[in-house]
């Protein structure tokens, strides 16, 4: 049988150039961002599998931020080209091997390149996006509900009934794991936070939050009380101190990243360890949690303001300076019509 070549699909939409933000390849730091700028650079397009999409919404995590910092030189590579690595748009060109994406259809999911006007994605990485959210809020979540999914599978939640530890609960990642532990059916759901974010964290459904400006978590969790720890935020000596906590036949996992986290060198008899990296995740991936908002089981919560294309080095100063409750929400069309 001859086989028919797949062609480009795509609308009279895109335009031959965009605005993109873009690292230098070198490391720098707040307040000036001066390796990070907004350039005019052509619009790109899709390959076999690959989709064109017109961004709508995308999102600060802290690996956007840890790979412009002065330490990106040694610890990760420092980012050339454009930034970005999740978000939410509308297709306007399809690839050959998308059988699933239409143009017009709107999508969230891993975008490397997100912060542009226009990126592509991987059809693999990507999935139509909650009816119930708006591009904007859609695009803040991807990286954080699929990392906190996996990393909870990863840690154990694959029964019901257990006792959950985030060890911090209003950031982007810890919000939706407290919510996402509850979807999968944590029994009790253990966290800290601070401030407003205090009030914030329960009304997701967290069962006790600890204020970190007053007790360490550590401190008030008895011994053998927890089958699950969940350290999202990964400083030094967690998980020696959190260690006594943990039942036998239970999990410590820590989110590597910028804080230096890591797991314990001498870990009670019976507990399990993991170090946990970066977060792939596909279309499956992402129909599930699609399911979860439409449900109501998951919120999205995106903090004020949202920040524009320009705006970039205004929002890593903001990720930096803490107090982040939910996301910070970047809008890659900079529209402020489309900003919640």
């Amino acid at each position: 049988m001859a086989v028919v070549p797949c062609t480009l699909v795509k609308s009279d939409a895109a335009p031959d150039t965009m605005l993109a933000v873009q690292g230098s390849g070198v490391g720098c730091d707040k307040p000036d961002w001066s390796c990070i700028s907004e350039k005019t650079v052509e619009v790109p397009s899709p390959s076999d599998g690959q989709v064109l999409l017109a961004m709508h919404g995308s999102s600060v995590n802290p690996i956007n931020v840890d790979f412009v910092e002065p330490h990106c030189a040694s610890e990760l590579g420092c980012i050339d080209g454009t930034m970005g690595n999740d978000g939410a748009g509308t297709v306007v060109a399809v690839g050959s091997s998308c059988a699933d994406l239409k143009v017009g259809d709107e999508v969230w999911g891993g975008i490397h390149g997100a912060y542009a006007q226009y990126a592509i994605a991987d059809c693999k990485n990507i999935g139509l996006k909650p009816k119930n959210l708006d591009f904007i809020s859609a695009g803040t979540m991807p990286v954080v509900g699929g990392t906190a999914r996996q990393c909870l599978l990863s840690a154990g939640l694959v029964k019901a009934n257990l006792t959950v530890v985030i060890t911090s609960g209003q950031g982007g990642t810890g919000f939706m794991a407290v919510q996402m532990a509850k979807a999968m059916g944590a029994n009790r759901v253990i966290t800290s936070a601070t401030g407003d974010g205090i009030d914030f964290v329960k009304s997701l459904g967290a069962d006790v939050v600890v204020d970190y400006h007053q007790q360490e978590l550590a401190d008030v969790l008895e011994n053998d009380s927890v089958d699950i720890v969940f350290d999202n935020f990964g400083v030094p000596g967690t998980a020696d101190k959190i260690m006594h906590a943990i039942r036998p036949g239970g999990n410590f996992l820590v989110l590597l990243g910028g804080n230096g986290g890591t797991i314990s060198d001498h870990p009670k008899e019976g507990v399990n360890q993991v170090s946990f990296g970066f977060a792939t995740f596909g279309t499956d991936e992402l129909d599930y949690m699609k399911g979860e908002f439409e449900a109501g089981t998951l919120t999205a919560r995106v903090m004020q303001p949202v920040y524009a294309l320009s705006e970039v080095p205004e929002a890593f100063t903001r990720l930096r300076s803490h107090g982040v409750m939910g996301k910070i929400a970047i809008a890659p069309d900079n529209s402020k019509a489309a900003m919640v």
